[in-house]
């Protein structure tokens, strides 16, 4: 669920910071459609726009204990 996405992100991490360092963007497969301050806020607007399920919202961070916190839009999970 949601692999794509987050490859997307894994793969991109490095660009991902020049432009988002410190937010939280909305993946949806291999495309961020926003980027917003608080994870809260991303969750609110991807959701009014996006079935659960279908996104990934992820911090772009070079701390490794924020990339193994994923948070999938089906639910939370918690590494």
């Amino acid at each position: 669920m949601l692999e794509k996405e987050y490859d997307y992100f894994i793969r991109n991490k490095e660009t991902l910071l020049k432009d988002y360092a410190g937010k939280f963007v909305v993946i949806v497969g291999e495309e961020i459609v926003g980027s917003y301050p608080r994870q809260e806020d991303a969750l609110k607007e991807a959701s009014q726009k996006y079935p659960l399920g279908t996104f990934l919202i992820q911090k772009v961070s070079d701390n490794p204990d924020d990339i193994t916190q994923r948070f999938f839009s089906a639910g939370v999970c918690f590494h």
